[in-house]
């Protein structure tokens, strides 16, 4: 627990660099003062007899130089030149941090750069006709939780985009210009912090647009095992169906065609009229139409099985957001409507779906 909490705290000093410069300097500050005092307090006690008067001397020394206080002793002395060199160190980083930041918000800002700090985020590399759908589904109003984007291309026009950041959907939506696969890219989108990335087909390679994708992916999950991290949730569109073994072996978890689900889609309609509009409304992310969240499955339904959860979330259906138990994901297989042969009981990991009008909440359901 200890371990874990100090990992947590090295983190954050980590990510907030300007927290970290004032913690350095209130550190030089505290112990400077303390060992000068116990250096100069007797031989020198008009400038260094009181412990505060010590803080002043240090700050002084920080920020001006030696315009305060001389002390006598060597050690004094020894410890004012140490703090002396300090500060034209940890100060100057300090001032230049605090000035990047201003200048980063006054001329950053206007070229969409995200915080560096920014975490949980969903990381878009690429951009075509689909992008703007995909912004606004993952940034409906129905969602409860509307995570930041950042769009990694070098096909959109900045004043395209200076357009759309006007629109309510598109806040905390970030752009940064540039290759996807390029690492420094990949970096500043702080794609190990993410919470999944969205590969999409850049038209511009033309026939070579999934082997682009391929590059990404391979970029991204490199830049994970290098920092010893655990890879970023990646989507993938597919041109080519016969790419997808190369793509998920580049990293991709999930690959889609939109060619492909097409005529899968229309096939299946033929066969079953209205099936469209059934998928539709499950793909389609609104206060009016239903939707299929993943959540986990609650510690005291272990050793229970499908049937007997599927049973209490019905006894206990809410009325005002109504979900049924449609699938389980059980050490990685998704199953969907399992039969008991394949599927026996539930254990700690595992992972259900269902589908309701809004973000489900699993304990007025199961308590």
């Amino acid at each position: 627990m200890n371990a874990r909490f100090l990992r947590k705290v090295i983190k954050f000093f980590w990510k907030h660099e300007i927290i970290r410069l004032i913690v350095i300097i209130l550190f030089i500050w505290v112990v400077g003062a303390f060992v000068l005092w116990i250096f100069e307090h007797e031989g020198n006690p008009e400038e260094f007899g009181r412990v505060t008067r010590c803080f002043w001397n240090i700050a002084v020394y920080l920020f001006s130089g030696l315009d305060s206080g001389e002390p006598k002793t060597t050690a004094g002395r020894i410890t004012v030149t140490i703090i002396l060199v300090l500060s034209l160190g940890v100060v100057g980083i300090f001032t230049g941090t605090v000035a990047s930041i201003f200048v980063e918000r006054k001329i950053g800002g206007r070229r969409f750069m995200p915080p560096k700090n920014i975490s949980n985020h969903i990381v878009i590399c690429n951009w075509n006709e689909k992008g703007l759908s995909i912004v606004r589904e993952l940034r409906a109003k129905a969602l409860k939780i509307k995570r930041p984007i950042v769009i990694i291309s070098d096909e959109i026009n900045d004043e395209f985009f200076n357009e759309l950041i006007e629109q309510e959907e598109f806040k905390k939506v970030y752009l940064i210009k540039g290759d996807p696969a390029n690492e420094l890219n990949l970096k500043r989108a702080n794609i190990l912090d993410g919470f999944s990335c969205i590969i999409l087909s850049q038209q511009s390679a033309g026939n070579y647009a999934d082997a682009q994708s391929i590059l990404i992916a391979m970029s991204i999950k490199q830049l994970c095992e290098e920092n010893g991290c655990k890879k970023v949730h990646i989507v993938a569109e597919a041109v080519d169906p016969k790419n997808f073994g190369h793509l998920n072996k580049a990293g991709c978890d999930e690959i889609v065609s939109a060619g492909d689900f097409a005529l899968r889609i229309i096939s299946q309609s033929a066969l079953t009229p209205g099936l469209s509009k059934v998928y539709s409304n499950l793909i389609t992310v609104s206060e009016e139409t239903n939707e299929i969240y993943q959540l986990s499955v609650p510690s005291q339904y272990y050793g229970k099985t499908f049937e007997e959860l599927g049973l209490d979330i019905l006894k206990k259906r809410d009325k005002e957001n109504p979900a049924i138990l449609i699938g389980v994901k059980s050490s990685g297989e998704i199953l969907l409507n399992p039969k008991q042969d394949r599927f026996k009981a539930f254990k700690e990991g595992d992972e259900i779906f269902l589908v309701s009008f809004t973000y489900p909440n699993l304990d007025s359901l199961t308590n």
